[in-house]
């Protein structure tokens, strides 16, 4: 399955997908091997149920980033 990251906790370590579907999958760091992940996000991921939820995404590939800018002394980068 497709979806764009709802929101991410780097902090706490987990977000949020809206599936194609349009549901909401839970995102544990855990799952995401060894991707980072942002809102905005594009990404693929695989369903999974556990004792508390149906609602799970693992196996997560970030397929497209979004545009990132940095303030520097010289003005607005984007990288």
């Amino acid at each position: 399955m497709y979806g764009r990251v709802t929101n991410y906790f780097t902090d706490r370590g987990y977000g949020f997908v809206r599936g194609e579907d349009n549901n909401s999958y839970f995102v544990h760091h855990s799952q995401l091997k060894e991707e980072c992940m942002e809102r905005g996000y594009y990404v693929s991921f695989k369903i999974f149920s556990n004792n508390r939820s149906d609602y799970n995404a693992r196996d997560i590939v970030v397929i497209e980033s979004t545009d990132r800018q940095s303030n520097t002394q010289k003005g607005i980068y984007y990288y």
